[in-house]
């Protein structure tokens, strides 16, 4: 994602070389997931809620620490 503009934290091979923030790996996440399923043409949608590591760093980028 660093090739257009869009650096993940925690990415070792693309992203900085000194990160300010910790992590245990790559902080993406996708909320939201559907396709249409390759043979029953079904629609499918999965949803998962953002990791409480990813909510906690939000926190605290969000409070300036």
């Amino acid at each position: 994602m660093a090739y257009i503009k869009h650096p993940l934290v925690g990415d070792s091979v693309y992203g900085p070389a000194k990160q300010a923030l910790a992590s245990n790996g790559q902080m993406l996440h996708a909320e939201v997931l559907g396709f249409v399923h390759p043979t029953s043409g079904e629609y499918m949608e999965f949803r998962q809620p953002l990791p409480l590591e990813f909510q906690n760093l939000l926190e605290r980028l969000r409070n300036g620490r």
